[in-house]
């Protein structure tokens, strides 16, 4: 028997494109479990290998042993001819963990199991499952799967679904690459792609994902030129680190489009019987998804729009857009849902009007939209178009075409070609009987998309402007140092596995770091009082403090706005009844804008910060955004600005803008503060009260991770 240290140590070392082809396109495959017998899944693979015209060799492995025309076939996976690069396993899950070991002794070292039986179903089959995916990488076994359909390349004529084609139609050669938790959801893309005309370079579904995932199959499908656009559907991320990481090295050169199942509560509780996998915090999801420049879309007809789009038309230079129509109402609709999205449909200068008036009827409006009324005609649509298009007044084009009149139809798709500005977007929407059907093909022909109607050629149109904040290069992140403060007495400030520092205790850090902090003094008896009200000005705050008290309003141990000492001591005297020497009085600050900061290790994407209006309406106003770290100054201005808290910041009504300097530099170092204090799991300050020319931190807590066992982290 071989020892599974000694096979090739060199697997795991491999680039995912690498990785990953003889998944697409091996020169021969064994089918695990075929046979003729109706239904069986094997059987319907082989079955879709040839009608794919796979020219490679088809091996079956059954213990009948009977052959399909065509192929070969063996009783044991022993038997199998040399130099087989990929295994289907078609089998029982049971059966799945007995082939690893015999593939791995053959040398065969790629494995899709389609089976499914495993943690999709029962605490049975999580475990099987456990035992397949230790198993596997005992004896260096990539694997796609389990309960999955697998791979599909066009180009290579490779198809390892069990689903017959009669079911789906499959599309031809293409540049779109797809990645798929649900092999349903695969099919259903794969078969509207078709349906529109548009081809595919590769898909893949890996189902409960063991091994190979979403983050090799995005970076395979990024370094191969052959893909223009990545599309993915998802439940759950497998290494949400390195999905980010990956998504915002790419998106700068190739687009990439998700949608994500799973985002409700029951929606996630489906996910865990569908593929066994658990979804974390969407809003985070989100999250890394805008800061990567992955465009999130909503369901399986904005997917497809957004696929179809994409890979024929060029991302938007900028958000100017000209919209055209031959029916007036609908280019105002259009305008409206372009402007509502953030694309400018300004007018064209009025001598351009007038230019176009003295060459075409005085009928028609040149303003934006343009209305060439029903009496347009294709000669009279691209002289217009040309006139306008051509004087860098617009970054993206919108062209509708209603039935009803013959004058602009299909014959202009070549003439609209010639006239575009090199890589210059435009989108087509179709309205009317017919009109979609008569349209689509003769315009696609000339890489335009067609779409059945104005509020997806909009919707599309969009997503292009949208995308072009994608193509700005991305720095590598180095963290910058803060201009206001020092991160020296951060560093080692939990000094035990088992130490937690109170509010008064971070402040004092705070404090040291040169972070602004209220007054205080701690106060254990009446006389603590009497000498308190010679030191801080009135107004006082009282505060119960201690490292378990982590929601003071709802304790009702805060008391703020005490105006003398009578108040002072009264309040004090309540307080102590049943929190005796936890009670802290601070200077109560004058006010200003509170905001919220948080900082938390999220399980799947690391550390992530949060930010946006603060105070006990947090909840309410949820004005939050998430941004995860580590962020440079730049980023972190951006992300503040994005919050409705941000605009006041910035300045409005003629008010004085606030220090959002100081801010950024605050967010900065408690990035740094959970980047080099490996026990903090969280740090919240709610509220921080931000001044024109200062920033003074109101409340604070943290939790940590307890270290069982030592004094040392």
């Amino acid at each position: 028997m071989s020892d599974p240290v000694c096979l090739n140590s060199e697997i795991e070392s491999k680039p995912s494109g690498i990785l990953l082809e003889p998944f697409f396109a091996p020169k021969s495959v064994a089918i695990i479990g075929a046979s003729a017998k109706p239904g069986n899944q094997g059987g319907r693979i082989v079955e879709s290998l040839r009608a794919q015209g796979f020219r490679g060799r088809i091996t079956t492995v059954h213990p009948q042993g009977i052959p399909f025309p065509g192929c070969e076939a063996v009783v044991r996976i022993e038997d199998l001819p040399e130099e087989t690069d990929l295994a289907i396993a078609a089998v029982s899950s049971l059966q799945v963990l007995k082939i690893i070991q015999p593939l791995a002794e053959k040398g065969i070292h790629n494995l899709i199991v389609i089976s499914g039986g495993f943690a999709e179903t029962s605490t049975e089959g999580r475990k099987l499952q456990n035992e397949l995916q230790k198993s596997s990488q005992q004896w260096q076994v990539r694997m796609i799967g389990p309960n999955c359909l697998g791979t599909f390349s066009a180009p290579d004529r490779f198809n390892s679904f069990f689903l017959s084609q009669k079911e789906v139609q499959l599309p031809g050669c293409g540049s779109i690459a797809f990645i798929s938790q649900s092999g349903a959801f695969l099919s259903a893309v794969l078969d509207q792609l078709a349906r529109r005309g548009l081809g595919v370079h590769r898909a893949i579904s890996f189902g409960n994902r063991i091994d190979l995932g979403e983050c090799e199959a995005i970076e395979a499908f990024a370094a191969d030129p052959a893909v223009k656009v990545i599309g993915i559907y998802l439940e759950s991320v497998q290494d949400g680190r390195r999905f980010f990481e990956s998504a915002r090295r790419i998106t700068p050169n190739k687009p990439i489009v998700i949608c994500k199942g799973g985002r409700t509560e029951k929606g996630n509780r489906a996910i865990q019987a569908h593929s066994a996998s658990l979804a974390g915090s969407y809003s985070v999801f989100q999250a890394a998804c805008k800061q990567a420049g992955v465009l999130e879309v909503e369901g399986l007809s904005e997917l497809v729009n957004a696929l179809q789009v994409l890979s024929l038309q060029p991302p938007s230079k900028g958000n100017r857009v000209l919209i055209a129509s031959n029916g007036g109402g609908m280019g105002v609709l259009l305008t409206d849902l372009c402007e509502q999205n953030g694309c400018l449909a300004e007018e064209p200068p009025v001598a351009l009007q007038q230019e176009l008036k003295e060459i075409l009827p005085a009928y028609y409006s040149f303003k934006n939209p343009v209305d060439l009324t029903g009496s347009g005609t294709n000669e009279q649509c691209a002289l217009a178009l040309d006139k306008l298009l051509n004087r860098d007044l617009y970054d993206c084009l919108l062209l509708v075409i209603l039935s009803g009149t013959e004058g602009i139809n299909a014959d202009i798709a070549p003439r609209l070609r010639s006239i575009l500005p090199p890589q210059f977007p435009v989108v087509l929407g179709a309205y009317g009987k017919d009109m979609y059907q008569k349209l689509c093909a003769t315009f696609q022909k000339e890489g335009i998309p067609v779409f059945p109607t104005g509020e997806e050629a909009a919707w599309a149109i969009n997503l292009l402007v949208k995308s072009r904040n994608q193509k700005k290069t991305r720095k590598n992140i180095s963290a910058k140092n803060a201009t206001f403060y020092d991160p020296l007495p951060l560093i080692h400030s939990l000094d035990t596995a088992r130490e937690t520092l109170d509010e008064m205790q971070m402040k004092q850090k705070l404090s040291e770091c040169g972070v602004q902090t209220p007054e205080r003094h701690f106060t254990k008896n009446r006389e603590d009082l009497t000498e308190l009200v010679n030191k801080v000005k009135f107004p006082i705050i009282l505060k119960v403090i201690g490292k378990n008290i982590l929601h003071k309003t709802e304790l009702k141990g805060i008391r703020p706005d005490l105006y003398d000492e009578k108040e002072l001591i009264s309040a004090w005297e309540d307080l102590n009844r049943n929190w005796p020497n936890q009670i802290w009085a601070e200077e109560q600050m004058p006010p200003g804008l509170d905001l919220m900061v948080g900082v938390y290790r999220d399980n799947e994407f690391g550390s992530v910060l949060l930010f946006g209006t603060g105070g006990k309406y947090l909840e309410v106003y949820n004005d939050i955004e998430r941004f995860l770290l580590p962020a440079d100054e730049d980023e972190i201005q951006e992300t503040i600005l994005r919050t409705q808290a941000g605009k006041i910041i910035a300045g409005v009504r003629g008010e004085e803008p606030l220090d959002i300097n100081k801010l950024s530099a605050f967010i900065h170092l408690i990035q740094e503060w959970i980047g080099k204090e490996t026990r903090l799991l969280s740090l919240d300050f709610n509220p921080i009260r931000l001044y024109a020319n200062s920033l003074v931190v109101l409340d604070a807590k943290m939790t940590t991770k307890i270290i069982p066992g030592g004094d040392k982290p």
